[in-house]
């Protein structure tokens, strides 16, 4: 759900011979837009169930995340009102919900509604729901009352299986306010999903049990929920075309550059930022050291070709990690190989040109444009179309050793496609009357034979 974004690349550097130590606070150039790194810890009451913990991601960052959301939540926990809470509702293959009920200190988790109270309510929150935080399998999101969609409070659930297409369009959207760590902190959750349950009526009416006999039963509790801070981020360096020229070390988030004495040259460097969910983005920059001057350099991103099967239309990607996702994740999805390579931020001169990533939230197709008057024609005008954080870079005009990738519109399914295969675009042009040529959309570098 969350990607790190590159607020601010950091520029080419041009250097004399024997320049001191440079330094970088990456914090400025990175961010995750939907957090600041706490992260909340579910201590449930048997570890037998899937281990017992939950760590949870919690999405408190303005902007993007749910604030007053997580805000409302911390206020419960630094309470310890959720100390003692049971898991009173389970619906296999939708969600696993707590958050509102509890028993008392001094009593076990035994399955007697009777010892069974109500957290009591602080005010309700208002409904933060963005779809760009969806209801997936492995969020948390706060419950609410029927037609009141600033009626949250206490309850919270985790969701089991994507419920976007539900729970994202009813009662003005269910807020999303974190996300599970990892796939194995899952496992409590879903081993609570798949025990038996009682109906207590009311609200219990799906409260999950821990079967001992006959004639015991135990609820599924929460010992503690506890808060902790890291670092949102965490960086390294992948790439140094160059380590005897440039020494390039991260500590504590910040980057140093370290050049050797009466040294001249270049070097490229890579710097990846990864997430606490393991999603990364990478930047590079190029330094020239002393006479040296950078030449423009097809070293870059491999931009990967998918068709949907289903729609007929393309998607291009040049993070491997997106790449990795779709062939594991979207069958309908085929591999068409590469497409080219894009020019990144290994500049040199002139400095190549964002290309921008827009969704078609109607027909699920993509528009990519370097024209920044484009994109903010589209922002403006096309409220259906939104800028996703997947980019490359390319050059607006052509370049030594660069090839055009063309662009042609679709006038049946409002889909572009893009190749830099002259067959291609001749054959396009030949064969199929509803592709309209829209011409070059930039130049890239080609795949190398």
């Amino acid at each position: 759900m969350t990607v790190p974004l590159i607020n601010q690349r950091i520029e080419d550097l041009t250097v004399a011979e024997n320049s001191t130590e440079a330094t970088f606070d990456l914090t400025q150039n990175f961010d995750d837009p939907l957090t600041t790194g706490q992260i909340a810890r579910f201590e449930f009451s048997d570890s037998s169930l899937g281990g017992g913990v939950t760590e949870v991601l919690l999405f408190d960052q303005s902007g993007a995340g749910a604030p007053a959301s997580v805000a409302n939540f911390l206020n419960y926990v630094n309470d310890g009102d959720y100390v003692n809470s049971i898991i009173h509702r389970s619906i296999p293959g939708f969600i696993v919900q707590g958050g509102g009920f509890r028993v008392a200190p001094e009593t076990e988790f035994d399955a007697n509604l009777d010892g069974v109270e109500s957290i009591p309510d602080d005010p309700a929150v208002v409904n933060e729901f963005s779809a760009e935080r969806s209801n997936t399998r492995g969020t948390i999101a706060f419950a609410k009352l029927g037609n009141d969609p600033n009626s949250a409070t206490n309850q919270w659930f985790f969701n089991l299986a994507n419920n976007s297409e539900n729970l994202d369009n009813q009662n003005g959207g269910f807020t999303v306010f974190g996300e599970v760590l990892t796939e194995s902190d899952l496992a409590p959750i879903d081993a609570i999903s798949n025990l038996p349950t009682s109906d207590g009526g009311g609200a219990f009416t799906d409260i999950p049990v821990i079967v001992e006999d006959a004639e015991n039963a135990d609820f599924i509790g929460l010992t503690e929920v506890s808060i902790r801070q890291e670092n949102e981020l965490e960086f390294s360096v992948t790439g140094n075309s160059n380590p005897e020229l440039v020494e390039a070390i991260i500590t504590d988030g910040e980057l140093a550059l370290n050049y050797a004495p009466d040294e001249s040259g270049v070097a490229r460097i890579t710097l990846q930022a990864t997430n606490l969910l393991g999603d990364s983005v990478e930047d590079r920059f190029i330094i020239a050291v002393g006479d040296a001057e950078p030449d423009l350099d097809p070293e870059g991103s491999t931009v990967y070709r998918f068709l949907n099967q289903d729609t007929g239309v393309h998607l291009y990607t040049a993070s491997e990690g997106e790449r990795a996702s779709i062939e594991e994740n979207l069958p309908n999805y085929i591999s068409e190989g590469s497409a080219y390579i894009s020019v990144d931020p290994f500049t040199g001169t002139p400095e190549p040109e964002k290309v921008y990533r827009f969704l078609n939230q109607d027909t699920g197709t993509h528009l990519y444009t370097t024209s920044e008057i484009e994109r903010e024609s589209v922002e403006d005008n096309l409220s259906n179309f939104t800028l996703e954080t997947e980019s490359f870079f390319a050059f607006g005009e052509q370049q030594p050793g660069t090839v055009p990738v063309y662009r042609f519109f679709n006038t049946e399914t409002g889909a572009h496609f893009y190749t830099p295969s002259e067959g291609e675009r001749q054959s396009v042009e030949d064969t199929l009357p509803n592709y309209q040529s829209e011409g070059i959309a930039y130049y890239a570098f080609p795949i190398a034979e």
